[in-house]
């Protein structure tokens, strides 16, 4: 997997995760957009991760396409006015650090209907641009339309973590990895409106490391920064332990026709 940094690899090489205790995580379900576990990233490891932010909250992960779009859930955006959001990217701190953007205008796929999967896809038009000389933000790269899925993913968000005593709200960009499912097992956690050639799950019910529920818009990421999927329910905090994510390999043509629009405003 090629990351910005070489020492990034080493990590995910080393890749660890911390025990979570069970009797704590309903009661922390408030703490939205959380990886359980995983590793922490290092400054400048996954410049393309931007955090959203609502009223000094993070409500949500994303990442960036161009230093002026970010990709993130449908269900993170949909009926928020676009000025009351803020981006934060540039650090692997939610809370401080890196660079703050406001939003120019918002756009969720027009077929994303609430509490589906399916097309659970949003961009982030920005009023300004990052810096594009800026070494700690980059961007991820789209897969080629209906390309074949990898049998694993990385995954990247601002999670919980456990002090072996209680579980606490991470201050720092985690990641961890998890097993993509076959379409049939992956059929038994969607709803029925679910179209499952625009959806895919991943988890590992061995593992403590991994999606907390409401871990939305964060980044599905396999080698080259190839983002796969966008995590549209997360499921460590459940029984099922099943992360569901929207398959971005069947909205590339999508996403790309909306930045050319981008860019080709004034």
């Amino acid at each position: 997997m090629k990351f910005a940094q070489n020492s990034y690899l080493i990590l995910l090489i080393s890749f660890c995760v911390c025990p979570i205790n069970a009797s704590k995580q309903n009661s922390e379900r408030n703490r939205a957009n959380l990886v359980i576990g995983g590793k922490k990233v290092p400054i400048g490891g996954a410049p393309w991760a931007v955090s959203i932010i609502k009223n000094r909250q993070l409500i949500c992960g994303g990442s960036l396409l161009t230093n002026k779009i970010v990709i993130t859930a449908a269900s993170c955006i949909k009926d928020v006015e676009p000025a009351k959001l803020l981006v934060r990217a540039g650090t692997t701190a939610f809370k401080n650090g890196g660079k703050l953007r406001r939003i120019k205008e918002t756009i969720h796929h027009p077929k994303y209907v609430e509490n589906s999967h399916s097309y659970n896809v949003a961009l982030l038009h920005l009023l300004r641009p990052f810096n594009s000389t800026d070494k700690l933000v980059g961007q991820v790269k789209l897969p080629a339309a209906n390309s074949v899925q990898p049998s694993s993913i990385y995954i990247f968000g601002w999670g919980l973590s456990s002090n072996k005593t209680s579980v606490l709200m991470t201050k720092n960009l985690r990641f961890t990895k998890t097993k993509i499912y076959s379409e049939k097992k992956c059929a038994q956690y969607l709803y029925e409106e679910d179209d499952t050639d625009y959806v895919f799950c991943s988890g590992d019910r061995t593992k403590t490391s991994d999606i907390c529920t409401d871990d939305t818009g964060s980044p599905a990421i396999f080698e080259d920064n190839i983002q796969f999927g966008i995590v549209s329910d997360g499921g460590a905090c459940s029984q099922t332990r099943t992360t569901i994510l929207t398959n971005l390999t069947k909205h590339t043509n999508w996403i790309k026709n909306l930045i050319s629009e981008f860019e080709s405003e004034k």
